[in-house]
């Protein structure tokens, strides 16, 4: 190890410098918080954060290209509000879907478009057709038989018709009532206690009359809003989401207590909230690993005026960093917006390390001691190289990913490496001139009964603590393996949060799934032969063409509504007849009916519970409402369909349809949905690849996740080797030995495979944000290794006879210092656990888990490895 003694580089021009800034102390403070004080105002000017996961990726990636070449052809399927309807029947989810909708339209100032696709006359009138031609047959056979009935609600669609029909169907029927009466009974039956009960109450006369043939599209219903962004704002899509909140309170006010829920997802929402959750996380990681690192900085250092110089050039160095961001890249993405934990965690390892050897110097310079402004110099000459090696290597790890396709982490490595290069800059410049302000005393002597006790033990020890090194590190690598990889964006995400809690109901349902595939074809013709070909692949629910909206099997069809439409033409000719006004006289006339026919239990049933009901104006007209309120709507609906007489067309498509499915100059889109919820991420491959297969240049979000995953992993590899490769080239250079060199790189090694082990016990898969763990361990761990050699090949040089080299290492201030800024960097890295952001957190907790292993390798695997290595060259 003696002949790898590093060389100092540069080591007059840094003499010559911190003598300088010594000389001056308050010119250097004071210059040097005049352009904090620019870069802060800087950065807060001209800093913006963008949140997108795909803008993380180089725009260059084909997946990336075909994306934006379909988002060119629909502009308008981007950037949407979705807004999710739920109610307890058919009726009432459209009446809230419309109601709604009005209510947004008149925020033309944050919203550009409301649409409510379920409610196109389009569908009004051909609703019937998009029937299954059996269950279009059994809706005929259960009207036709109710054709009568159909009439007297149609003549009178109140409480008043009701009772009249009920004592035609319940006379014709006797004791021997169809199912159907009887579910229409008990379905009145549980409405009218509700009413009785003062709750809010309504029936599906949809349901209940046509069963699932009328009801196809179920109890939910969704509003499209396309809403006004501001793409210079951190709040983009604030504004529209607000207005959004406000109308479904009034909504909820309106709807109190009627089973309508409004629910606000898609694109923009989830934008905003990833934005709002990554913000807030951040900002609190930021001050609270400030708060801890200070913490960690009282009990490491225990000197008040110590402390105040290290973290004085912390927070000078952090707003320089921040203007330089502004300056050269403009914006943080989910994994650069860290940078101020970054910074807290790594600028402390320099102060306390060059903080510690000034307690150091003060104490060598015998009784008197050595004075201040010398002492502060030769500290920083002295821990100057390495820690001017282990800025190099740390920005190394940084701007690892530069070359890459990820510019999400090219981004954060550039803003990163600047903040090592100021962190350095800083240290030797502003810290020195503080420790000479400040004047902090020298502390307690390093060579405690502590550190000789542990440096007992690991001497003696050595050899066992290797072998239990390799017996470890051979465990933890055979976990490896099964560490993956999900770049799914939403499994980041705070899964509580409503955007994203929505989103993943949707994506439970094949019908509903936002995981769908869409493929921008040539033309119609090329859209109807892709579509063939992607229906035979595994794991494909439905694949959707324009085409999807024209009925099959119309002719058949046709014939059945034709002949519906001759029998109950009578009935419905005249439309929706006029309601009765006197319901306190209707609720009498219904319980008189019902008493009249009680030989059917359901028929008792409905009796018993009518008489529950005030006879009272306005308990009647409640009534009227629950009971009867969805019937016009049924017979509009029902009236409308029949009126169909000819086979729908392309040419029938409203405009605003057509246009989500074919482009002004032709093109057609086809949509692959997945017959299965893949929301993990490994689901979303295997769903997407044999689409690629046949269209490469299909695009949508399980498409956009897999390619993504293919350049993370890319990314990953390259830059994992271009930081091992220079971190070892440089090592070369300055330590001119091979085995100076293996002992600097043993620990990272070792506690890469330790923190990659840790994912899988910890259930941490790697992510966007999290991915940068093990570059970074290589290019910040390195540090803690560099320091100890280094101190060891000091003392190598310096041995006298009889002296013990590990005892000797561990009583010196380094170890001590590699303990406290490991700590500080682990803590601030923690920090980052507080979010709620799954990227953010998994992030801080696989660095400070790194972080923590290279420590424990720093400090007791490598002393055991160097002490064993010295024996065997005695």
């Amino acid at each position: 190890m003696e002949a790898g003694r590093p060389r100092s580089f540069g080591r007059a021009l840094l003499s010559r410098w911190v003598s300088l800034a010594c000389r001056w102390p308050a010119v250097t403070v004071a210059l040097a918080l005049i352009v904090a004080a620019l870069g802060g105002w800087y950065s807060a000017k001209n800093l913006g954060i963008n949140t997108s996961t795909t803008d993380m990726i180089s725009s260059d990636a084909p997946f990336r290209k075909h994306t934006e070449t379909y988002r060119r052809a629909f502009p308008f399927t981007d950037d949407q509000i979705v807004i999710v309807i739920d109610a307890e029947g058919p009726e009432r989810a459209d009446t809230a879907a419309a109601r709604l909708a009005d209510k947004l339209r008149e925020r033309g100032d944050v919203l550009s478009g409301v649409e409510i696709p379920s409610a196109d006359p389009y569908f009004e009138r051909y609703g019937l057709l998009f029937l299954k031609p059996q269950a279009l047959q059994d809706l005929s056979t259960r009207l036709a038989g109710a054709q009568a009935a159909l009439g007297l609600l149609s003549a009178d669609p109140s409480l008043m018709g009701l009772a009249e029909m009920l004592d035609l169907v319940l006379g014709r029927a006797g004791e021997a009532a169809p199912a159907e009466l009887g579910r229409l009974l008990d379905g009145m039956a549980d409405t009218t206690e509700r009413v009785a009960r003062g709750e809010p109450a309504h029936l599906s006369w949809t349901g209940l009359v046509g069963g699932e043939g009328m009801n196809r599209l179920g109890n939910r219903r969704f509003v499209l809003v396309q809403p006004v962004l501001n793409n210079a704002s951190l709040s983009r899509g604030r504004p529209a989401l607000d207005a959004i909140r406000a109308a479904i309170g009034e909504l909820g006010h309106e709807e109190a207590g009627q089973g309508v829920t409004a629910r606000v997802t898609g694109a923009v929402a989830l934008r905003q909230t990833e934005l709002d959750t990554v913000a807030a996380g951040a900002w609190i990681a930021s001050a609270l690993s400030f708060v801890l690192v200070s913490l960690v900085l009282i009990i490491g250092i225990r000197s008040g005026r110590m402390i105040a110089a290290i973290l004085g050039t912390l927070v000078i160095g952090l707003l320089w960093t921040s203007g330089l961001a502004a300056l050269t890249v403009g914006q943080l993405n989910l994994i650069s917006v860290t940078f101020a934990v970054m910074f807290f965690g790594l600028g402390d390892d320099f102060g306390g390390h060059l903080g510690l050897r000034y307690q150091e110097e003060l104490l060598e310079g015998g009784p008197g001691g050595t004075p201040v402004r010398l002492a502060a110099e030769r500290a920083t000459l002295e821990v100057g190289p390495a820690l001017t090696l282990s800025t190099l290597c740390a920005t190394i790890g940084f701007i690892s990913f530069v070359p890459t396709d990820y510019r999400g982490l090219a981004e954060f490595g550039i803003i990163s490496g600047l903040g090592m290069l100021v962190a350095l800059f800083t240290s030797v410049t502003v810290m020195p001139a503080l420790l000479v302000l400040f004047k902090p005393g020298p502390g307690a002597r390093s060579e405690t009964r502590e550190n000789r006790v542990f440096g007992n033990w690991i001497d003696r020890n050595s050899r066992a603590l290797v072998i239990i090194g390799a017996l470890t590190t051979v465990a933890a690598a055979a976990l490896l393996p099964q560490a993956r990889l999900d770049a799914n964006p939403l499994n980041l995400q705070d899964e509580t949060t409503e955007a994203v809690s929505t989103y993943r109901d949707l994506a439970r349902s094949p019908d509903t799934s936002p995981y769908g595939v869409n493929i921008l074809a040539a033309d119609l013709d090329a859209a109807r032969a892709t579509a063939a070909r992607l229906r035979q692949l595994p794991g494909v629910g439905q694949v959707r063409t324009v085409e999807s909206y024209i009925p099959a099997d119309q002719d058949e069809k046709l014939a059945t509504i034709g002949d519906l439409a001759l029998l109950l033409a009578p009935s419905l000719s005249s439309g929706t007849g006029e309601r009765s006004t006197d319901m306190t006289d209707a609720l009498r006339r219904l319980r008189e009916t019902l008493a009249k026919h009680q030989g059917l239990p359901e028929a008792a049933r409905f009796a018993a519970t009518i008489e529950r009901v005030p006879a009272t104006p306005e308990a009647a007209a409640t009534l009227d409402r629950a009971l009867t309120g969805s019937l016009p709507t049924l017979l509009d609906r029902l009236s409308t369909g029949l009126e169909v007489e000819r086979p729908v067309t392309l040419e029938d498509l409203p405009p605003s349809l057509a246009r989500r499915w074919i482009t002004p100059d032709g093109r057609a889109r086809v949509e692959v949905l997945p017959d299965r919820d893949i929301s993990d991420s490994r689901a979303m491959a295997a769903f997407a690849e044999p689409i690629l297969t046949i269209e490469p240049t299909a695009t949508g979000a399980p498409v956009i996740v897999t390619g993504a995953t293919g350049i993370i992993l890319d990314s990953f590899g390259e830059a994992v080797a271009l930081t091992l490769g220079a971190i070892i080239v440089l090592l070369l250079v300055v330590q001119r030995s091979i085995l100076g060199t293996a002992l600097i790189l043993a620990p990272l090694v070792v506690a890469s495979i330790y923190t990659l082990a840790a994912s899988v016990l910890l259930g941490l898969p790697f992510n966007f944000a999290n991915i940068i763990v093990i570059p970074l361990l290589f290019g910040l761990g390195v540090s803690s290794s560099i320091h100890m050699v280094t101190r060891g090949q000091d003392l190598m040089g310096d041995r006298v006879a009889g002296s013990r080299f590990g005892v000797d290492l561990l009583i010196t201030s380094t170890p001590r210092a590699v303990l406290v800024t490991a700590l500080t960097t682990s803590t601030a890295f923690a920090t980052l656990a507080v979010s709620h952001h799954h990227g953010l957190s998994s992030m801080g907790i696989l660095l400070a888990v790194a972080i923590l292993a290279t420590v424990i390798c720093a400090l007791i695997l490598l002393p055991a490895l160097m002490i064993q290595l010295e024996r065997m060259r005695r």
